[in-house]
């Protein structure tokens, strides 16, 4: 083979090459590549990010003894993270959707991520190395921590039948409309409202409260302000432009799945009374139809408001 032949083959190889990497570098998800003997080949800018490193350079050519001088990650953390290549390097079988033991990043905490592991082979079946790949689960780890949170409350509620509010006539049965769009929340909402001798609807959008809401009608309203459709600042907005001139003013107490405490601040510019974190207790929801339906000054435990105290 000539020399200009070689050159030519070696040039194609290398652009075949940088356009993998360049396909590699534009995917979402954290992407990072080995060869057999546990050198890094290449890896994302997201994988970069991960290890909190700025430059391709200092990941390629590297292995995990040299990287772990430059990466913030723990000499046990990162040693079982190339455990889980090394088994997939000998073994040959790719791995899916493997969770990881969590990672701690400074500015976000606690990161949780599934991997894929998936190996490389030559034109002879031989393993030449791995493609990893790392989804980030830690919002979906949050959301199942609280929708089983909530799966527990309601079997609660469900096992034990609430004691009466007060001493109420039947004149006085408390009207709740619920703006939830998590179908298990909206059952356990409903279930300890209900018992807790209220009438409930349910508005599974914003659209729908909105549609639902007449000044008056309600004594008053529960707003999971993360809604898929808009924000729940936004439909309590409207509320009070609805109720507007009339002389009504529902209560409204905003759910979030966040710090109720840093909430409590945007429900004085939304004209809500106050904030609490979800799940909503039977504790909390009688506390609080005693507090602003039936105006028994007692406090609501978890309540964050500017005007209430806990």
């Amino acid at each position: 083979m000539s020399p200009t032949k070689r050159k030519d083959i070696a040039e194609e190889h290398s652009n075949l090459q940088q356009y993998y990497m360049d396909i590699i570098a534009c995917m979402p998800n954290i992407v990072y590549i080995l060869d057999n003997n546990c050198v890094f080949t290449g890896g994302n800018s997201n994988f970069l990010k991960l290890l909190g490193l700025k430059r391709t350079e200092e990941l390629v050519g590297n292995t995990y003894k040299q990287i772990i001088k430059l990466v913030p990650w723990s000499e046990e953390r990162m040693q079982l993270f190339k455990r889980d290549d090394i088994n997939v390097l000998l073994s040959g079988e790719a791995v899916y959707n493997e969770e990881e033991a969590p990672v701690f990043d400074q500015q976000r905490g606690i990161i949780h991520y599934l991997s894929t592991r998936i190996p490389l082979f030559d034109k002879d079946k031989n393993v030449i190395g791995l493609v990893g790949i790392l989804v980030d689960i830690s919002e979906r780890k949050k959301m199942e921590e609280q929708l089983s949170k909530i799966k527990e409350q309601l079997q609660k509620n469900n096992a034990k039948p609430q004691e009466a509010l007060v001493n109420m006539d039947d004149k006085k049965i408390p009207k709740v409309l619920m703006i939830e769009d998590n179908t298990i929340a909206q059952k356990a909402a409903q279930s300890l409202l209900m018992q807790l001798d209220c009438q409930v609807d349910v508005a599974e959008s914003g659209d729908k409260a909105v549609e639902l809401f007449k000044p008056g009608k309600y004594d008053l309203v529960f707003m999971d302000i993360g809604l898929e459709d808009t924000s729940g600042y936004v439909v309590a907005k409207k509320i009070r432009q609805i109720e507007k001139d009339t002389g009504q003013r529902v209560p409204i107490i905003a759910l979030t799945g966040y710090e109720a405490d840093v909430v409590k601040y945007d429900c004085v510019d939304y004209f809500m009374e106050g904030a609490l974190t979800k799940p909503l207790t039977s504790e909390q929801a009688k506390q609080i139809i005693q507090h602003y339906i039936y105006h028994i000054d007692i406090p609501v435990r978890g309540l964050k408001s500017i005007q209430q105290p806990e």
